[in-house]
């Protein structure tokens, strides 16, 4: 694409590109929560195939600090309080029952069955279960990054009592230059023009999983 390509059409273009993803995404309707406890576990990050609850893992996936999967727990708290109808019991609560929950059983469960028990330990009817598959930090500054943000999250629902789970919001998103990639002019507008963290591209899923499972 020619550098001198006017800058109107590249603002149409956004305009039909989010049109056309609109118009190809499904849309799900909202979960009949009725009377329903909600809850929301802690971010973990999977290091065994074992401890997935779909997909696999990486096998270069770096390790995730805890400081960051604490933030993370904070930020969808957070978005839950500002974007969902419902109220959510917190994360605080779920570790403190996961660790009940591993002692009863020497952590030998597979993840459905654990999440399960964590959420019956929490005394809620549905569990929400956020997973950070892979976390890489943007290098350099937000104008000039060396090396782009990347995330891959899956976020689940989970039947505590029937030990089943209803439904999964997956999300893996790098930010990529605009020269190279026309299909991100919608997002690269949305992102300021810029280069952003990956904790951005983390609320970005968070915000999708909200809209995508009805929460």
């Amino acid at each position: 694409m020619s550098p001198s390509l006017p800058i109107r059409f590249l603002f149409l273009a956004a305009f039909l590109l989010l049109g056309l993803t609109a118009c190809a995404t499904p849309q799900q309707p909202p979960m009949p929560v009725g009377d329903l406890k909600l809850g929301q576990a802690h971010f973990t990050h999977p290091t065994a195939t074992g401890e997935l609850l779909a997909g696999y893992q990486a096998e270069d996936a770096a390790p995730i600090e805890e400081k960051i999967l604490g933030d993370l727990d904070l930020l969808f708290s957070s978005l839950l309080v500002s974007e969902s109808a419902h109220t959510f019991t917190g994360p605080e609560k779920s570790l403190l029952c996961e660790k009940t929950v591993k002692a009863q059983t020497q952590g030998r469960q597979a993840a459905l069955r654990h999440w399960a028990a964590v959420g019956r330990c929490m005394g809620v009817d549905l569990l929400v279960v956020p997973q950070i598959l892979e976390w890489h930090e943007r290098e350099g500054p937000e104008y000039a990054a060396v090396a782009p943000a990347a995330v891959i999250m899956d976020i689940y629902v989970i039947d505590v009592q029937g030990d089943s789970l209803i439904s999964r919001s997956h999300y893996d998103a790098m930010q990529s230059a605009l020269t190279s990639n026309l299909l991100e002019l919608g997002s690269f507008i949305k992102r300021g023009g810029k280069w952003v963290q990956a904790r951005d591209l983390a609320r970005e899923g968070m915000a999708k999983a909200v809209k995508e499972l009805g929460l």
